[in-house]
């Protein structure tokens, strides 16, 4: 009888641990693959940007547009150096949103 109530108590606790811990590991692998898509898209975007690397562009973020030319880009962040100043600014690839090569000199195709 002693033996039957304290496996009615241990038991369950027991199998709630267990499944604590299987809950913990689906947690930690499902943060795994969404570091791993984000770093995915950061790579996708450095080489984009590389395309534009000597080229005046404009540069959009949520918040502002950037003309300048593309310097550098280095891991996640962009190096650009904008018209009429001689300091350079740099961006992080996660903020932009569009960037398109300046127009300058250009005919408009209407």
């Amino acid at each position: 009888m002693e033996y039957s109530a304290g496996a009615a108590v241990f038991i369950p606790i027991f199998i709630i641990l267990v499944m604590e811990e299987q809950y913990r590991r689906m947690e930690t692998h499902r943060r795994i693959l969404i570091k791993r898509k984000r770093m995915r898209g950061a790579i996708i975007m450095n080489e984009v940007v590389k395309t534009f690397i000597g080229k005046e562009c404009i540069i959009s973020t949520i918040n502002a547009n950037i003309t300048g030319i593309i310097e550098a880009v280095d891991e996640n962040w962009v190096s650009i150096r904008p018209r009429n100043k001689s300091c350079v600014e740099l961006m992080n690839t996660d903020h932009i949103s569009r960037i398109r090569e300046h127009p300058r000199n250009k005919t408009a195709a209407n």
